[in-house]
């Protein structure tokens, strides 16, 4: 038997080198792709001024708001873009995710905002089933029940969780923070404590099956938003808001304390851009330049999660 040695020259080697970086850089690495499950569609120019809060951490969300709606919608997929985020889930003003939803399906998927003013609840719960049901939605939230005065346990939206359970679509509540001084500038009956993931105690119960993701990591309940996932196998958190408005050490604390409890296959990438499309690219460098994180804890938290939560097809 003879062995054949095919030897390449120093230039063909080079090239070939050459043309698989550049093809490479062409395309974002597996765990480089992004969905972000916690991207809001808006009327930018009714969104609360926060321009004169520019104390303590509100500083970084002082300036740099985006006041126009179409604007807004450009430069959020342009933030997009830059940090490879292929895919969002859309929440936030409902005829704006509508539109943003229609305009850019291949982009967006839609989450179901409950209208709890309409005195016809059942109709109401029917109208979301059939919706649902034909595919418009793909979730539900993100709840601010703590604006309108409401726990996260308020079993006015128990009939809806029986929908969301029932056809596997999971439910994003809004939980902890809020500011520059919520009560002046959002709702005045916004209250912190009825935004504590520990009040989901009685969702969990009574929806066994029903995925509940708590938003911004509870924060400032972080621990109790980690008793959660470590107490229900149903329970996801997101990291939106808390990876860029708060200090990098508390977020990285954070993080850190709930890869090391439960691991990281429930825990969701979200950057609440808002007003402020230009925080993407932070929110997600949060996770990707996070040193404490495995490969494999990256490509969870940026794509796999929310891949096998919502049912998305292979990057």
């Amino acid at each position: 038997m003879r062995t054949i040695i095919r030897v390449c020259s120093p230039t063909v080697v080079i090239l070939s080198l050459a043309i698989a970086l550049a093809e490479a850089q062409d395309r974002p690495h597996a765990d480089r792709v992004v969905f972000d499950v916690h991207l809001h569609a808006l009327k930018a120019e009714s969104f609360p001024d926060v321009s004169k809060a520019a104390f303590g951490a509100h500083r970084k969300t002082a300036t740099g708001q985006v006041r126009d709606s179409a604007l807004l919608l450009r430069r959020t997929l342009e933030e997009m873009d830059r940090s490879h985020v292929r895919q969002a889930l859309l929440s936030g003003d409902p005829e704006a995710v509508r539109q943003w939803a229609e305009m850019h399906p291949d982009r967006f998927l839609a989450s179901y905002d409950p209208n709890l003013s309409s005195p016809d609840q059942p109709a109401e719960v029917g109208r979301f089933e059939k919706e649902a049901r034909e595919g418009r939605w793909r979730a539900m939230g993100e709840l601010g029940l703590a604006y309108a005065g409401r726990p996260l346990n308020d079993a006015a939206l128990f009939p809806y969780y029986e929908v969301c359970q029932r056809l596997g679509l999971p439910v994003f509540f809004h939980t902890g923070l809020d500011g520059p001084e919520p009560q002046v500038l959002v709702s005045p009956v916004f209250r912190v404590e009825l935004g504590d993931p520990l009040l989901l105690q009685d969702v969990a119960i009574k929806f066994p099956r029903l995925r509940i993701v708590i938003m911004h990591m509870g924060w400032p309940f972080s621990d109790h938003a980690l008793y959660m996932l470590y107490a229900y196998p149903n329970v996801y958190v997101d990291t939106a808001v808390v990876n860029w408005i708060l200090g990098r050490q508390l977020f990285d604390r954070m993080l850190k304390e709930a890869v090391d409890t439960v691991g990281s296959d429930r825990i969701l990438f979200g950057s609440d851009q808002m007003v402020w499309p230009q925080m993407i690219g932070p929110a997600v460098a949060s996770i990707r330049d996070a040193p404490y994180l495995t490969d494999t804890d990256r490509r969870n938290i940026l794509w796999g999660n929310a891949a096998r939560l919502l049912g998305l097809t292979d990057k």
